[in-house]
């Protein structure tokens, strides 16, 4: 997928197709019920920065974003437990003494 810089100012159906939108998910959009849309002639088009601010819009709403974002306000520190606690010796490993 091309970064944002390499997507044209207007997006045909089948450059959204290319960023990985179904076909028909990219027809509708192009309906206009989605988002607003130009038409220039039959052809219709949508503007680059309508679709990126959609999509950032998108992400927001998803409930892992929301996760996300309580994670990072109130996550408790990491602890770590020592590497040496789930280590056997090899005496332990083959039913030896350890003393």
């Amino acid at each position: 997928m091309r970064n944002r810089f390499e997507l044209p100012m207007m997006m045909s159906a089948k450059e959204l197709q290319d960023m990985g939108f179904s076909r028909s998910l990219a027809y509708k959009i192009l309906q206009g019920d989605i988002l607003p849309v130009v038409s220039i002639g039959k052809r219709r088009f949508i503007r680059q920065a309508v679709l990126l601010k959609w999509l950032a819009e998108q992400e927001q709403k998803c409930p892992a974003a929301r996760l996300l974002d309580c994670d990072r306000a109130e996550a408790p520190p990491l602890t770590e437990d020592s590497p040496d606690d789930d280590q056997l010796s090899f005496d332990e490993y083959e039913g030896g003494d350890t003393a």
